[in-house]
């Protein structure tokens, strides 16, 4: 068994190194030095690689068993969802996430269902018994990715002209400059331009913005995104370790002082949160599944701030992927605005989609958008179901691999 699982976590090493090489990049931004970004770029990697390994290991003890096709998508599923909650979680790059070209049962599973799918329909190309029924099923599932829902979404009728700012600092008054020469009256910021100050109003030229705040609350600093116009906002739920705060505690405490990393004891916002009729989600809160579709849930369009600078170059991309398919997953508008790039307003219909603002571009994009506050069938269950199912499959294949011993 143990080979099975080197080899598995042999294969997923190369995987995420290539994949989150960027993270050399977040580390060394505080000044760690080569050597010690390094080793906590390897040491992750290491760390989430053990997932695929303990994958690979299961497909070798459940190899015989009469409900292996049922339990392999099963214990992946389960494996990417435990990543995406152990240590605060890295839900990063999911394989249901990973080609867009497989995404057209994301409305009704998300990516998560859609990397059961994927796995079932390789363990039914596989199967040994009942070739005809298994490989036709493994078909039908394929034509679902490939021509599903997820591609062939209808829109909202009613619109809205909304603009986006990418400023490549957090400077306000060039921030405040841009705005008010921007064509929407609504404008979206960035996350973390400034501590928000009710005065910044006052500064805009009958603008309105959304935008990305340190928020103060007693003693208490949140990273918010504020509507400065009605007060309304949402407080950012998902962390970054270490960056935004400690996940082991006063047990670590000394690593702030190593990286001199500011902003490292933020306090994390609650998972019910009032909503408007927008939905925001501030950096890396975009990735975890029961944020997103706790928070967009009877809204009419999701907006997406982030600072994607201290990442490098390499990570930006992988975000955008993501954001397009947080709009495919809930048939909603996202409006990304970030510090450097890449900013964009996606629609659930690429076609529909904005121009880009690539990675150092300076500028603003106005585009409109159409609201649509009906959600999904993955918006409105989530994961709960495919997580149901993939916990009795798993107890079935347990169960009957003892009785077949």
């Amino acid at each position: 068994m143990n080979k099975y699982f080197f080899a598995g976590w042999c294969s997923a090493v190369l995987f995420w190194g290539f994949s989150i090489a960027w993270l050399f990049d977040a580390v060394n931004y505080y000044g760690a030095g080569n050597f010690l970004s390094g080793f906590i770029t390897i040491l992750l990697v290491c760390y989430i690689s053990i997932y695929f390994g303990i994958f690979t290991m299961a497909v070798k003890y459940f190899q015989n068993s009469r409900y292996r096709t049922l339990v392999l998508p099963a214990i992946f599923f389960l494996l990417e969802w435990l990543r995406s909650w152990v240590i605060s979680g890295f839900p990063w790059l999911n394989l249901g996430a990973i080609n867009e070209y497989l995404w057209g049962a994301l409305p009704i599973v998300g990516a998560a269902g859609t990397s059961f799918i994927i796995v079932l329909v390789i363990a039914l190309f596989f199967e040994k018994n009942n070739i005809v029924i298994a490989r036709s099923f493994g078909v039908l599932l394929c034509i679902l990715m490939l021509f599903g829902p997820g591609h062939n979404q209808k829109s909202g009728k009613e619109q809205l002209s909304i603009s986006v700012i990418q400023p490549l600092n957090t400077d306000i008054y060039e921030i405040i400059t841009m705005t008010n020469e921007s064509e929407a009256d609504l404008v979206i910021w960035p996350e973390a331009v400034a501590f928000y100050d009710k005065k910044i109003l006052s500064a805009l030229d009958n603008k309105n913005v959304i935008g990305g705040f340190f928020r103060k609350e007693g003693e208490k600093i949140y990273t918010s995104a504020i509507n400065l116009e009605t007060q309304h906002f949402y407080d950012k739920r998902n962390l970054v370790p270490f960056g935004e705060f400690q996940p082991f505690g006063e047990l670590l405490s000394s690593f702030n002082d190593f990286f001199n990393i500011p902003n490292s004891q933020l306090d994390r916002g609650p998972r019910n949160q009032k909503k408007a009729d927008w939905s925001a989600l501030v950096c890396w809160e975009l990735v975890f599944n029961d944020t997103f579709t706790n928070r967009v849930k009877g809204t009419n369009y999701i907006i997406h701030m982030s600072n994607d600078s201290w990442y490098g170059d390499g990570m930006a991309e992988q975000h955008l992927k993501h954001a397009r398919m947080r709009a495919v997953e809930s048939n909603k508008w996202v409006v990304r605005s970030t510090v450097d790039g890449i900013s964009q307003i996606i629609s659930p219909r690429p076609h529909e989609s904005s121009e880009k603002l690539n990675k150092k571009t300076k500028g603003s994009i106005t585009h409109t958008i159409t609201l649509n506050n009906n959600d999904t069938f993955y918006i409105k269950y989530g994961d709960i179901p495919l997580l149901i199912i993939s916990v009795l499959f798993l107890g079935l294949g347990v169960i009957g691999r003892r009785y077949e011993k």
